[in-house]
């Protein structure tokens, strides 16, 4: 049986936080995704990725930073994910954190968010040395 392949935030790399009205878009340029639960440094695949999230409020505060992630998780329902299944979606309050390396760090509350790949999105394997 295949275990399910999951996101995980740290060392993905983002290219582009958008806001639109209350709606923000993260596009992953090489988002980070592993089989079940292997998260070993350098392990897994990469790919491109939405992570979509509807907002209660306004805010433009770290919205202009993009890299590498040095970690993130979304807060839901008394839980932190540090990892998302994909095609992932949750319709609850939520807190959503990115911590970039460049030391920008982003904190935004929202009810609605969702994890996807965009259309003809596929995955590349990870050669990296160790």
């Amino acid at each position: 049986m295949l275990s399910p392949m999951q996101f995980v935030f740290e060392d993905s790399e983002v290219a582009q936080l958008q806001l639109r009205e209350k709606v923000l878009t993260v596009r992953f340029s090489a988002a980070r995704v592993v089989e079940g639960g292997r998260t070993g440094s350098g392990e897994g695949q990469w790919m491109r990725l939405l992570l979509i999230c509807e907002l209660d409020a306004l805010s433009d505060t770290g919205l202009d930073a993009s890299g590498r992630l040095e970690g993130g998780r979304v807060r839901v329902g008394g839980q932190t994910l540090r990892s998302l299944p994909l095609s992932y979606e949750v319709r609850q309050p939520l807190v959503l954190e990115l911590d970039f390396a460049s030391g920008h760090q982003v904190r935004l509350q929202g009810h609605q968010l969702q994890l996807r790949t965009p259309e003809g999105a596929g995955a590349v394997e990870s050669f990296q040395c160790g």
